[in-house]
């Protein structure tokens, strides 16, 4: 091929450029020299290297992170310390009796069923009007539920009103420590638990909670009283010895632990 005024081709070029380069002749004689280089599985052991160096960043980076989760379980385990305290369920290193009742309560809404014995908010409630107010700590409406929904008269509304604003006071506080801890009561279950638990047809029930604007599938009614007996329970069990409030919640879970609740197993 016919170069002009001299020209070389553009690798030639830099090939020849590269070869006068000392440091590059340097560090090409360094490369020569080193033990390694004549070593047969040089390639092979190249790419373990490689492996090794990519595992190694990898563990770093999962290390890091379980450390920052690490941080903020820790932090977060302080902040309900701290809550706790405040509330009177711990006092510094030690736990009151209000502590030792919240530790046998096993729910999502655990501090809230704590306080709602402490007011004593359910204390004065027959066994059906129990079984409506404890609903409100673990049913969870559609969110395509609108409206307000329906709930028994007397007793019923008075607790669960208070139960409400003992949420809100528990809530804002929460808040305070930078916590979320707590959902608000729904009161979406409340009237069929009612009337499922003074003794009506599960056909009334459901037609109830229809009429009322409320779809409840007759599954859905059986898997939320199995959650509802087991709360109930719970409140038997840690409520004051000799407290109206222990008698009542057993009625309650005998109210409930009927018909088709009882024949597809115990909640």
């Amino acid at each position: 091929m016919h170069l002009e005024g001299g020209d070389q081709p553009h690798g030639e070029a830099e090939r020849g450029g590269a070869a006068d380069d000392p440091e590059i002749t340097r560090l090409r004689q360094e490369i020569r020299q080193n033990p390694c280089h004549a070593c047969a599985d040089r390639e092979e052991h190249a790419r373990w290297a490689e492996r090794y160096l990519r595992l190694l960043r990898e563990t770093d980076g999962l290390r890091t992170r379980m450390e920052n989760a690490t941080h903020s379980i820790s932090r977060m385990f302080d902040r309900v310390c701290a809550l706790l305290e405040r509330r009177g369920y711990l006092a510094g290193d030690d736990v009151p009796p209000a502590g030792r009742q919240l530790a046998r309560i096993w729910s999502e809404s655990d501090l809230l069923v704590a306080e709602c014995l402490r007011a004593g908010v359910w204390e004065d409630l027959e066994p059906a009007e129990l079984a409506a107010c404890v609903s409100a700590l673990l049913y969870e409406s559609r969110r395509d539920a609108d409206g307000i929904p329906r709930l028994p008269g007397g007793a019923v509304r008075d607790a669960l009103t208070g139960t409400v604003a003992l949420w809100a006071e528990l809530s804002t506080q929460e808040r305070e420590h930078g916590l979320a801890l707590t959902r608000e009561p729904d009161l979406g279950f409340a009237w069929p638990a009612y009337r499922w638990a003074r003794g009506e047809s599960l056909d009334r029930v459901l037609s109830a909670a229809d009429e009322a604007g409320q779809e409840l599938s007759a599954g859905d009614f059986v898997r939320w009283c199995k959650q509802l007996l087991d709360l109930l329970d719970q409140v038997a069990a840690v409520a004051a010895e000799g407290s109206r409030l222990r008698g009542t919640a057993r009625q309650a879970v005998d109210a409930v632990r009927r018909g088709v609740v009882a024949y597809t197993g115990v909640g």
